[in-house]
């Protein structure tokens, strides 16, 4: 199920509010390892949801990441 939003009258695909990691990498092409090396290493913050294993961010923190990189 494709719970991406399409933000009006742009056509450009917004990421929910927060997002798995296996998510985060289909939609951005981000490989999901490299993904979870930058959770690891602390440059992306991990958001906990209950007691789920998954491993969720925020995705305006992802935004923010990919937008800084050069």
């Amino acid at each position: 199920m494709d719970t991406t939003k399409t933000k009006s009258g742009t056509g450009r695909r917004l990421l929910p509010r927060v997002t798995t990691l296996q998510d985060a990498a289909a939609e951005t092409g981000v490989p999901y390892t490299s993904l979870r090396d930058l959770v690891l290493s602390g440059a992306l913050k991990r958001v906990q949801l209950g007691d789920s294993r998954r491993i969720w961010v925020r995705a305006s923190d992802l935004e923010r990441l990919i937008n800084e990189q050069p």
